[in-house]
């Protein structure tokens, strides 16, 4: 198990490499760091690490929950993937532990616009972010045993919770995306 969780984060390395350099956000003029290197939330996936770099340069609410899983010792690992409900459009769908770093694993489902695929991962972040805030989740029964405390249970998957500050994180991204899109049109 930590020699996968070791090549997982080598191959999060090399892929990040490829992508280095700091971009600008056309609506704020200010440089943003390139996610896909030098943050914690990363993917393996080079469209999904294209969108999440979007994302911080036209959100935010999405930049500042970038930055709260910066400051911690975990790693949110991005990809597309299903989950256990085919209607969700993301999920945390594990954590784990490798020497004193927590991995965190998130699946999109892509194929929509890329404001409410950015939304989404805003939404898993916020997730992400409750779950860094609980020392004690380091697998995914502890994890379930969090939501099922915090969270209030999806009425047609009972391995499914939702809380409020994660739906409004991710309305808050969607928003703001628009909105520069918007302006940016103009």
């Amino acid at each position: 198990m930590a020699n996968n969780i070791a090549r997982l984060v080598a191959l999060a390395w090399l892929a990040g490499a490829f992508l280095a350099g700091p971009r600008v956000s056309a609506h704020a003029e200010e440089t943003v760091p390139n996610l896909a290197t030098s943050s914690h939330v990363r993917s393996f996936s080079p469209s999904l690490a294209s969108v999440i770099q979007q994302a911080g340069e036209r959100s935010a609410t999405f930049r500042q929950l970038v930055e709260t899983i910066n400051a911690s010792d975990s790693y949110v690992y991005v990809d597309e993937g299903e989950c256990r409900d085919s209607d969700q459009r993301a999920c945390l769908v594990n954590v784990t532990v490798g020497g004193r770093f927590r991995f965190i694993f998130v699946h999109v489902a892509t194929g929509r616009a890329d404001w409410d695929l950015m939304g989404s991962i805003g939404h898993e972040l916020c997730h992400a972010i409750e779950v860094i805030d609980n020392r004690f989740v380091t697998s995914l029964l502890t994890m379930r045993s969090l939501y099922g405390r915090i969270g209030k249970q999806n009425s047609q998957d009972p391995h499914s919770y939702e809380t409020t500050a994660a739906a409004a994180a991710g309305d808050a991204v969607r928003d703001e995306v628009r909105a520069f899109i918007r302006r940016t049109k103009s």
